[in-house]
């Protein structure tokens, strides 16, 4: 941990929480393009749009989505 920012990993905590959210996202677009066989765009945009619906934040509907996928069997 350093003491310039209170980070383990040297970075400014908003680059650290940016990098953290955006895993999901990343996550939740490659499972979408697996399934549909879609591009990176079109499943971002099928994010978006599950987004906007449902006036959530778009990171919240990937983590879902992700969470979904690993218990599922």
């Amino acid at each position: 941990m350093t003491a310039a920012n209170g980070t383990h990993s040297g970075l400014p905590d908003d680059v650290q929480r940016a990098l953290s959210q955006r895993a999901p996202i990343e996550q939740a677009k490659g499972m979408l393009m697996a399934i549909h066989r879609i591009s990176a765009d079109a499943a971002f945009g099928l994010l978006v749009d599950r987004s906007q619906g449902t006036n959530r934040k778009l990171r919240d509907i990937a983590q879902e989505l992700v969470d979904r996928a690993s218990t599922e069997r």
